[in-house]
């Protein structure tokens, strides 16, 4: 047998040996050529798979690659975002292409590979929510694609004060929980509660019918707050936003300087030390009431001349007059309305033009129903507490309803026979829970006998969902807060 090889075999060796490495060169050579062959189709196949995901990618849209949103703020302040992070630069999107489930109002705006959703109201809290961002392109291709995102937002809570035999609580709870909640603060003689960022000032009582003011951090710390001297607390008011807490002081101290119910506001982030605000003529405002709006920085004032003030908590405070209601109930949720009333019934007032228009309620269960307290979400719907008179008897009974001024009014709560009284209530910042002040039976009602904002001890906060009108949450105790 003679080699085939270009190399010869050596012909000094034995034929034997000479066969063998002939086989062995051969062998060699098949399989070099059968891994040759291998290897260029599998580089053929590769470079073919290439083509194809490349072709792909220039057929498919951009993909979102993460998101972020606050899952409790934005139920509590409208203006949040939900980030929608791309892996590649995206092309301009209008609002016409993003879709909620629930239904919310949005902005879109895009930079870069950053989209960015803005929801112009508050959301629902534990919700889940799902948005949809069509037609979405990318700047270096006209492929399209859909964005798609699921969350869930955070369950409301709310804080409020439990007054006990020794010790007064401040709690917190969750509406998805059960029991009484979380002990905040534990002190006797609580006046009143506001929870101001991460710390729940306390007014308490004190010597000679005074008050004294604290902070209470996270960590059980407390700092003591500078009140002037001889006063009381008549009144926290508590921002949205923000370290300025808002109050009306009266001085019961006969040695200390006459306060009558004054407007004072603290800044928690600097020194403690409350300080009394000042109108146009350099004199304390006089109070009756008075709320935050949204920034957290301008107070809406009911003074004693019944004149509605706008009160900028600059340096110096800026105090100027908006208009005139008799009695002043609260703001819109939206921080853009007052609602009050006069001689003739309920009025509203638009804090930005100053226009008055008249808050006339509903039917109610088909009868007359005649307008009491009201508070105006940010849509048209309003919670109110009215009084219906029976035409039978004549006996008169107090219901709070929802009402969109559609003519018919939605009875949220009534007590037992009616045989309790429906105190203070306050709706949660995204409209969507009412908390109610209840005492069950007036009748049987024993007061606390304190002597600044007292209640009966048979008070309760029952917390109502507005648009079902289902009871979510009853605690022992009032003065909820959100």
């Amino acid at each position: 047998m003679s080699p085939t090889s270009s190399e010869q075999v050596d012909p000094t060796l034995p034929a034997a040996r000479r066969v063998a490495a002939t086989s062995q060169r051969l062998r060699e050579q098949r399989e070099r050529r059968r891994f040759e062959r291998t290897f260029w189709m599998l580089a053929a196949s590769l470079a073919a798979i290439a083509a194809v995901f490349l072709l792909l990618g220039s057929l498919q849209g951009p993909k979102l690659s993460s998101a972020v949103v606050d899952a409790a703020r934005v139920t509590e302040q409208p203006g949040q975002q939900l980030r929608l992070f791309a892996n590649q630069p995206l092309g301009e999107v209008a609002p016409e292409q993003v879709t909620v489930t629930p239904a919310a109002a949005v902005t879109v705006s895009v930079q870069d590979d950053l989209m960015v959703v803005q929801f112009e109201q508050r959301l629902r809290s534990g919700t889940e929510y799902l948005v949809e961002v069509r037609d979405v392109s990318a700047l270096s291709r006209d492929a399209l694609s859909t964005f798609s995102y699921r969350f869930t937002t955070a369950q409301a809570s709310v804080l409020y004060l439990d007054r006990g035999d020794d010790l007064d609580e401040v709690l917190r709870a969750p509406l998805d929980g059960t029991g009484r909640g979380e002990v905040v603060h534990a002190a006797p003689g609580i006046q009143h509660i506001a929870p101001i960022e991460n710390v729940v000032v306390v007014a308490r009582d004190a010597e000679g019918g005074t008050s004294v003011l604290e902070s209470i951090s996270r960590d059980g710390g407390v700092q003591q707050l500078r009140l002037p001297q001889g006063a009381r607390v008549d009144r926290l008011i508590v921002p949205p936003s923000g370290t300025l807490l808002g109050m009306v002081l009266t001085t019961v101290d006969e040695a200390a300087e006459p306060l009558p119910g004054v407007l004072a506001v603290v800044d928690l982030a600097a020194e403690g030390i409350v300080s009394i605000v000042p109108g146009l003529d350099g004199q304390p405002i006089t109070t009756l009431n008075a709320a935050f709006l949204p920034d957290g920085s301008t107070l809406i004032v009911h003074a004693f001349d019944q004149s509605v003030l706008r009160v900028e908590l600059t340096e110096p405070p800026l105090a100027l007059p908006i208009g005139q209601v008799p009695e002043m109930y609260a703001l819109s949720t939206d921080g853009t309305r007052l609602t009050g009333s006069d001689a003739f019934g309920g009025v509203v007032l638009d804090l930005a033009t100053a226009e008055e228009s008249r808050l006339d309620p509903s039917l109610v269960e088909g009868e007359l129903a005649f307008g009491g307290e009201a508070i105006l979400t940010s849509t048209e719907l309003r919670v109110q507490k009215v009084a219906v008179a029976d035409v039978v008897t004549g006996a008169v009974r107090v219901v709070l309803v929802a009402d969109d001024g559609s003519g018919t009014a939605r009875v949220l709560l009534r007590t037992i026979d009616d045989r309790g009284s429906i105190g203070d209530f306050s709706i949660s910042p995204n409209d969507q829970f009412v908390a109610v002040e209840v005492t069950p039976s007036v009748e049987d009602a024993v007061a606390d006998g304190r002597p600044v904002n007292g209640r009966a001890t048979s008070v309760t906060t029952v917390i109502i969902d507005i648009e079902s009108g289902a009871v979510v949450r009853t605690l022992d105790g009032f003065s909820p807060i959100w």
